[in-house]
Parts: C-alpha cells; sequence; structure tokens
C-alpha cells in the first residue's frame, strides 16, 4: 500500500511538471504527456482502491477495478507514445 501510494504520489509531481512544461512552452508533446501521467495517476488510484475494497466488495466489483485501471493504463501507454514520438519529430525538425 505505501509503495502504490508513492507511485501516485511520484505520478501527481509528474503531472504538475509535464503541465509546467507545456504552459511554458506550449509544445504539444507535453500535453500528451501530460495527459499520459493523469492516465497513469488514475490508473494507479484505481488499483490501489483495488486493495483497499477488498472485503466489503463483490469479486464483480473487483474485476471492474482491474479492468478499468488496465484500460487506464493502455491510455497512458498510447498517449506516451504519441507524446515521444511528437517530441522526436520536433527534435529532427529543429537539427
Amino acid at each position: 500500500m505505501i509503495v502504490e501510494l508513492n507511485y501516485v504520489l511520484f505520478s501527481l509531481l509528474l503531472v504538475i511538471y509535464a503541465t509546467w512544461r507545456f504552459f511554458k512552452r506550449r509544445e504539444k508533446s507535453m500535453l500528451y504527456m501530460t495527459f499520459s501521467f493523469i492516465f497513469l495517476t488514475l490508473s494507479i488510484t484505481l488499483l490501489m482502491s483495488n486493495s483497499l475494497l477488498w472485503f466489503p466488495a463483490t469479486i464483480t466489483t473487483l474485476r471492474l477495478l482491474e479492468v478499468g485501471g488496465l484500460g487506464l493504463y493502455a491510455c497512458f501507454i498510447i498517449c506516451a507514445i504519441v507524446s515521444l514520438r511528437k517530441l522526436y519529430k520536433t527534435e529532427l525538425d529543429e537539427s
């Protein structure tokens, strides 16, 4: 539980940093990076709530939380790939 909480806090710091960089430079890749870290934070939060609700929840609720967390993690991966691709394309255009 402590490890998951640390992971959430670190993800929130990454969200703040990526948002700050987006507003400072107005790079589209940083906007996608912000979205990807938001998806990561939400995914970890859902998976963390899964471990908190193990007793009062039904099996169906736990499985839906797991599927939702994995779906958000997939959104994180897609946004991160798009962001890194745009960032790489920007670096090639500048050089």
